[in-house]
């Protein structure tokens, strides 16, 4: 019986070394396995920033996973993949199609190559592939995608759950981005009525400000404003005023669509101030902006707005 239980501990610990040298080879061969991907975020977007007025380059990254580095050049193809735009409204809007992430349309970017190469001479483990985006006529209000996924590799294989991606355009200028919701500080004098009848009083208000173009930001006139993602385009252009910086640093005022399509009647005043419809940069690096103007408010009536705007996240791209 002695030598029966010796057999038998030999074989399990025989076993015990069979096993260990096979999970380790398996953790080794998954540690060491090269696995293609697309950078993105969980919902497979990626945000690329582009200047209105300019056009400009993003990338798609594509990665390669593994601890050791490639030993042979990596060639990446990538398609369009409308399906995965799809699936992603669906997922997030279901049936509110007004929220919907729209395809950007050709003719705002440009793709040369769908192909890009992971290079084994190079120090890094990604290769990018570029699109050049022309951003200008795009609408704040609107979210821009670009549908890719993988659709060949010349050797290893794909992370099924990272072989896509949805290149998202996000717009912005020098005074307002798309990012993040870029905020203005108003204080300044509102007059409601005019003549006998008037009456004015100091007000204050943070307004949410998009770039609409190069030089241009769009914002609700007075002291009207709005949640991003929470008011229609019927409301947008009924409310909406544009800010234009000249060269010189004057400001001019303008309706964001004609009353034609909708938009608010507003005329700029002009007043024998330097302070008013005027912008600088201020010691601390604000931009300040003052501006005095005459508009039509659905609720109001007719209101005088003598105000100025302080943005102090402002960051001057040049």
């Amino acid at each position: 019986m002695k030598i029966k239980s010796s057999i038998i501990l030999s074989l399990v610990a025989t076993a015990g070394v069979f096993c260990s040298c096979n999970e380790n080879e398996q953790f080794e061969g998954e540690l060491y396995e090269k696995v293609i991907y697309l950078l993105s975020n969980d919902d497979y977007t990626f945000e690329s920033v582009h200047e209105l007025g300019d056009i400009s380059t993003g990338y798609v990254t594509a990665y390669c996973g593994g601890t050791e580095h490639l030993q042979k050049d990596v060639t990446v193809e990538l398609e369009p993949d409308p399906e995965a735009l799809e699936a992603y409204n669906r997922m997030y809007f279901d049936i509110n199609e007004s929220k919907y992430a729209l395809e950007l349309d050709p003719a705002h970017y440009t793709i040369e190559s769908y192909t890009t190469v992971l290079r084994a001479d190079s120090p890094d483990n990604y290769a990018l592939l570029p699109i050049e985006i022309n951003p200008e006529g795009l609408s704040p209000d609107k979210t821009y995608i670009i549908p890719l996924r993988i659709k060949s590799i010349s050797d290893y294989r794909t992370n099924p759950d990272k072989e896509k991606v949805l290149f998202r355009v996000v717009l912005a200028n020098e005074y307002a981005t798309m990012k993040t919701t870029t905020y203005y500080q108003m204080t300044g004098t509102e007059t409601i009525g005019q003549g006998s009848s008037a009456a004015s009083s100091g007000v204050s208000v943070t307004r949410v400000v998009a770039p609409v173009s190069k030089n241009e930001i769009r914002l609700w006139a007075g002291t009207n404003s709005y949640s991003p993602g929470n008011v229609t385009d019927e409301e947008m252009n009924r409310n909406s005023i544009v800010y234009t910086f000249n060269e010189d640093h004057t400001i001019t005022v303008r309706p964001y669509v004609s009353e034609e399509e909708g938009g608010i009647k507003v005329e700029q005043i002009e007043i024998d101030n330097p302070e008013y419809n005027f912008w600088e940069v201020m010691p601390n690096g604000s931009l300040k902006i003052g501006v005095a103007y005459r508009y039509n408010d659905v609720t109001k009536g007719n209101v005088t707005m003598k105000e100025t705007n302080v943005y102090r996240n402002f960051k001057p791209l040049y």
